[in-house]
């Protein structure tokens, strides 16, 4: 069973590379040809050049954004203009613009964390000691 043919044209490569390069998402460009984004991330797949262009166009569309981005940090911005393109660079730009927050866990001093394995009936002993302990500070209030 044959699907319907693809609206893919080899034209689309430089017009979404013109279209991204002016700050412009892959999404909106499928919205401008008339296509969904699934339809644009089928063709990355089936059509190698169509690849490269999407790469090259995410490419321009981050200079586009780091270009508003710097003009905003050297003249300043009006409402959320700084809130957006921080946004928009943490989501777009990948390994260069992201918000990594990392947590450790430590024990004493900045130690370890110490651990012990209980047998099922220590474990159980332990949880109905706390449960007494809580009812009783409950009830002494």
């Amino acid at each position: 069973m044959a699907g319907r043919p693809s609206k893919y044209e080899e034209r689309f490569c430089d017009e979404m590379e013109a279209f991204m390069a002016q700050g412009y998402s892959a999404t909106a460009f499928a919205g401008h040809i008339g296509v969904s984004r699934s339809t644009i991330d089928n063709w990355a797949k089936e059509y190698p050049e169509f690849l490269e262009a999407l790469n090259r166009a995410k490419a321009k569309r981050l200079l586009e954004w780091e270009k508003i981005g710097l003009k905003v940090a050297r003249e300043g911005g009006t409402g959320g203009q700084s809130t957006m393109i921080t946004f928009g660079l943490k989501n777009m730009g990948g390994c260069e613009w992201f918000d990594k927050q990392q947590l450790e866990h430590s024990g004493k001093d900045g130690g370890p964390i110490e651990t012990v394995e209980l047998s099922p009936l220590e474990a159980a002993r332990r949880i109905i000691f706390a449960l007494e302990k809580g009812l009783r500070e409950q009830q002494g209030k």
